[in-house]
């Protein structure tokens, strides 16, 4: 087997200083290259079939040059939107990026594992932000998702999640829905869970209302949702309106409401929050503007080059009216 390509390899095909090729191959040339330069050595390394070792150019520098998303739910949109865009940040730094999927993520980047990471707060109240010190204090760059969450040698993101959701009931009460049910988990599950906030909201608008209005389903399956939504709409007395805590029940609503032979809204109107759109439902969300997690991301790598003071960074949540409402 040939020897792997070295720096020095690239360098001497490339006609330049294996200064210039780490410059380039790094990203932190800074304009020091001439464009022309900068494609002769890309050229010569892919030629070569040269890449950089991020552990050995860690080592070189004391960091690992890696960055974490810590989510709650690995498998859901905004870990997807917020892995993805934190990746292009990231490669635009020269950093690569990895997923903490589940275990003590705390006791994980305690052992040096990343420079910086991106942690998932939301919803988890009663979380003692004192946990965090330990990692600011081994000089981990942290992004904390979290309304709850005093920025503290790190930088928090913030949203309106809370008030849009009460906006959204308002707005069904305001069209004249009075018998307005909610499509939530069982009662006592995931009370930290991204649900209980929705709940709140809905409460808050209508106060308590009778326990049959407030259909429980197992999780958060497109199946439940829909068996909920069934039982909810085929009865005589059913609802003018469904206020759903997940995209997927909202989704699931309105296939069940259209397999009654209802009306979507004209018969039952449909509010959902979470954003994950079907074309063939087009439901009325509760979702944030834009989830474009590009400006977090640069915020903690602004941090990584330059610690300082906490900052807050807003993420509104607005009622987008499509079909169902």
């Amino acid at each position: 087997m040939p020897p792997k390509p070295t720096v020095r390899d690239v360098a001497r095909l490339a006609g330049v200083s294996v200064a210039t090729v780490s410059y380039v191959l790094n990203k932190r040339d800074d304009g020091r290259a001439r464009p022309e330069t900068r494609e002769r050595v890309l050229a010569a390394a892919a030629e070569l079939g040269y890449s950089a070792s991020f552990a050995a150019r860690g080592l070189r520098r004391g960091r690992t040059e890696q960055v974490y998303v810590v989510p709650r739910r690995p498998g859901s949109p905004f870990a997807a939107a917020l892995a993805r865009d934190l990746a292009a940040v990231a490669e635009r730094h020269g950093y690569a990026t990895a997923m903490f999927v589940q275990g003590d993520w705390e006791g994980y980047l305690r052992r040096h594992v990343a420079d910086g990471a991106a942690i998932d707060l939301w919803h988890r109240r009663g979380f003692d932000q004192a946990r965090l010190e330990p990692l600011v204090g081994m000089g981990l760059a942290l992004l904390v998702f979290g309304n709850g969450i005093e920025p503290d040698g790190f930088d928090v993101v913030r949203s309106n999640e809370l008030q849009a959701c009460e906006e959204a009931m308002r707005y069904l009460v305001g069209a004249g829905h009075r018998r307005i049910a909610c499509l939530r988990r069982w009662p006592g599950e995931g009370q930290d869970d991204y649900r209980a906030v929705r709940f709140e909201a809905y409460q808050n608008v209508l106060g308590e209302l009778p326990e049959e209005w407030l259909m429980p389903y197992t999780d958060n399956s497109w199946e439940r949702g829909h068996d909920a939504a069934l039982a909810l709409l085929d009865r005589p007395d059913r609802p003018t309106a469904v206020f759903a805590l997940s995209d997927s029940a909202g989704v699931a609503a309105c296939w069940a409401a259209r397999s009654l032979g209802l009306r979507v809204p004209d018969d039952v109107a449909i509010v959902a929050v979470g954003g994950v759109h079907e074309p063939a439902t087009r439901v009325t969300f509760v979702e944030p503007d834009r989830m474009d997690f590009t400006p977090a991301a640069d915020l903690l790598f602004d941090r990584l080059s330059d610690p300082g003071p906490g900052r807050v960074l807003f993420q509104n949540w607005s009622l987008v009216h499509r079909g169902t409402a």
